[in-house]
């Protein structure tokens, strides 16, 4: 099991670089749309022409930046969460609600995927196109969209898989490492370490 825990260790750190890279990308797409939002309002303001494909394509940057911004959520433990009974547990409690909140997240997690891979080959059979002025080749968004969600599934049976083997193991420490609720201390100590 030691073995196990390890190449899973390994695989998570992997998955963190991944999904950092991933919300960069999806930043610095969100960054060329407002670029782009901006110079076609500037364009149709001053000189009344009008690009006419700003309002979809920043559409698709916003399903793939967040699609992609999901399992980086997740491994920071950014997610929002009820935690009023959580805190009041013992750790053992406390783990055993972290798996089964994970699971379910994997189960949310595993049917966007698949829906998302229904709508993808389904654009993909059908050669579909956006019906809008630019005529985007669907599969082209969704593509990237798609993957960003199965990405978040795949990051989300991992760490699942890593907690499992903690919890068996009786390690509580690392399952509240990997998915345990902050406490408002642990939270005003980041905040704090953010503002030095």
């Amino acid at each position: 099991m030691a073995s196990a825990a390890a190449v899973l260790e390994w695989l998570l750190r992997r998955a963190t670089w991944i999904s950092r890279l991933g919300i960069w990308a999806g930043g610095l797409l969100l960054m060329a749309a407002v670029v782009m939002i901006v110079v076609e309002i500037l364009m149709r303001r001053t000189v009344g022409w009008s690009f006419r494909g700003a309002h979809e394509l920043s559409g698709y940057v916003l399903a793939i930046s967040a699609a992609w911004s999901f399992a980086f959520a997740l491994q920071e433990k950014a997610h929002i969460r009820v935690d009023v009974f959580y805190a009041r547990l013992q750790p053992r409690w406390r783990a055993l609600l972290d798996l089964l909140a994970l699971t379910f997240m994997g189960l949310f997690a595993l049917v966007l995927a698949q829906q998302t891979l229904g709508v993808l080959s389904t654009s993909i059979v059908r050669n579909s196109t956006a019906n809008t002025p630019l005529s985007t080749p669907l599969w082209i968004p969704q593509i990237l969209w798609w993957s960003g969600l199965a990405w978040f599934a795949v990051v989300t049976l991992l760490l699942w898989t890593r907690i499992l083997i903690a919890l068996l193991a009786g390690d509580l420490g690392r399952v509240d490492q990997l998915a345990g609720s902050l406490t408002l201390e642990e939270e005003i100590g980041e905040y704090q370490e953010s503002k030095t």
